[in-house]
C-alpha cells in the first residue's frame, strides 16, 4: 500500500513540474529570404554577441547546450507584411495582442525578422529566415521555424 502510494505522489509531482505545452510553441509566423544587407546586420550583431559571451562563463555554458541563436535582423510591422493582417483577424496564430484590436492596431504591431545562426560555425541555419510578433525573454530558448534557438534579439 505505502508503494503505491509513494508510486502515484511521484506520478502527480512529475505531472505538476512539467513544462507547460505554450513554452513548447514556435514562434515563427512564417519565413522570408533575407536581403545581403539584413544578413550583414545579423551578422554583425552576432559577432558582438559572441565576443561578449566568450568572457561569461554562465553564457559559454548555455551556447555548449544550444549553440543556435535567433538575431533580430529588421524590423517590420504587420501592415507591411502581406498574408500576416489576414491571418490575425481570423485567429490562426498567436500574436499576444487585444481581442478587440482594431484593424488600424493590428497594422501598427512590430513584426521582427529573425535569422538563426549556429555559433559553432558562425553560418546561417537556413537561407529563410523568420517573421516574428512574439519572442521569448532575451537569453532563453524559443523554437523558430523548428529550430530551438536562443532569443538574442539585437545583442544580450
Amino acid at each position: 500500500m505505502k508503494e503505491r502510494y509513494l508510486l502515484i505522489s511521484l506520478l502527480c509531482l512529475f505531472q505538476f513540474n512539467a513544462p507547460a505545452a505554450s513554452l513548447d510553441r514556435d514562434y515563427a509566423i512564417m519565413t522570408a529570404t533575407p536581403y545581403n544587407s539584413e544578413i550583414a546586420l545579423a551578422r554583425e550583431r552576432l559577432e558582438k554577441f559572441l565576443e561578449k559571451a566568450s568572457r561569461n562563463p554562465k553564457r559559454q555554458n548555455l551556447l555548449a547546450q544550444n549553440p543556435l541563436v535567433a538575431v533580430q535582423a529588421y524590423v517590420l510591422t504587420a501592415g507591411e507584411v502581406s498574408g500576416i493582417l489576414r491571418r490575425m483577424g481570423s485567429g490562426s496564430m498567436l500574436t499576444g495582442g487585444e481581442q478587440g484590436e482594431s484593424l488600424t492596431d493590428r497594422a501598427s504591431r512590430e513584426v521582427q525578422f529573425l535569422l538563426l545562426f549556429d555559433t559553432r560555425t558562425r553560418q546561417l541555419v537556413s537561407n529563410d529566415g523568420f517573421l516574428v510578433m512574439n519572442t521569448p525573454s532575451r537569453g532563453k530558448v524559443g523554437t523558430f521555424g523548428g529550430f530551438p534557438a536562443i532569443y538574442i534579439g539585437t545583442g544580450w
